[in-house]
């Protein structure tokens, strides 16, 4: 395969259509994705940001995304070896950033076995994500690790897990949406360690998109019983009812109230352990679309920060 910059650039042109990126796993003579990964692990590879890219646009869509899983699972370096290159900041010893491998690792992130491999509690994959959920040297690398763990919220069997000691989430959730707040000391005491007394120069987290899906995380966290409890414990409302004052987009303010909404009520006013098993009536379920498809129409424009930072990346 021709790995120069010009081939390495016609690749990603041809993986950004979905069409193009299902001819190019189809092809018997050319294995693409064991290629890209070659190129990837490869520390002295100038170019490893291209080969991101390819990735990046091969597990876009669900279908190609687990065989281009598949692939890896059945190769060398797997999804956990893909976490500890992300990790290594300066694994490429030619300049590449490898910021789109966390999209690659973001995009993996759709399938259940996705998730689950990276909520492997042996492999210790999720908790090495996380520390990138402040990185401010890219909001690309910060949005797709985020929306990795936003996705992994959704299995609801790792909520104990996720809110428990070996990887407390719910703190670092909140983290970013916590400003210069000024609590008493009683209230400061109350909340986790890690939100205790943050500096006058805290700043909440910038980008929209990423309060959203920080939000979302949240939500989908409320939807048991015990994840309420534990959020009542770790005095949630506090952040959010300071984040509530500051925050101005409608979407993200609606979602902080949903939140808020649930942990100050009793369980007995909400009446259900788990509230996935309620059935939404009809009504309500119309609500929620409009709602969906009103942020979505306002937000659709801001939506595009991967793609832009991949091609600054790629320039």
């Amino acid at each position: 395969m021709n790995t120069n910059k010009n081939g390495m650039r016609g690749l990603v042109n041809i993986s950004a259509e979905e069409a193009g990126a299902r001819a190019l796993l189809s092809l018997q003579e050319i294995h693409v994705t064991a290629e890209m990964v070659e190129l990837v692990v490869d520390k002295e590879f100038p170019h490893a940001d291209y080969a991101c890219a390819v990735l990046a646009n091969l597990t876009k869509h669900a279908h190609l995304c687990q065989k281009v899983y598949d692939i890896i699972a059945a190769g060398p370096t797997k999804l956990e070896g893909l976490v500890d290159i992300l990790c290594q900041l300066d694994y490429n010893k030619k300049g590449a950033s490898l910021h789109l491998l966390a999209s690659v690792i973001s995009n993996f992130s759709q399938l259940s076995i996705g998730r689950r491999q990276m909520m492997d509690k042996n492999g210790f994959v999720l908790q090495r994500l996380m520390s990138f959920m402040d990185y401010k040297e890219s909001i690309g690398r910060r949005m797709a690790v985020i929306a990795a763990i936003h996705n992994c919220c959704f299995e609801k069997e790792y909520h104990p897990w996720l809110m428990g000691e070996d990887v407390d989430l719910v703190p670092r959730l909140l983290l970013p949406l916590a400003g210069p707040d000024t609590f008493t000391e009683e209230e400061n005491e109350s909340l986790p360690i890690d939100l205790q007394y943050l500096p006058d120069d805290k700043e909440r987290e910038p980008d929209q998109k990423i309060r959203r899906l920080l939000l979302e995380s949240l939500m989908q966290l409320c939807i048991t019983r015990e994840g309420r409890e534990i959020m009542r414990k770790q005095n949630v409302y506090l952040i959010l009812r300071e984040h509530h004052k500051w925050e101005e987009k409608r979407h993200c303010i609606m979602l902080n109230e949903d939140i808020v909404n649930l942990l100050i009520r009793t369980e007995g006013e909400i009446g259900v352990d788990d509230l996935s098993s309620v059935e939404i009536p009809p009504d309500m379920a119309s609500k929620f679309a409009d709602h969906d498809k009103e942020f979505l129409t306002e937000s659709s424009s801001d939506m595009n920060s991967l793609t832009e930072e991949a091609v600054e990346v790629l320039k």
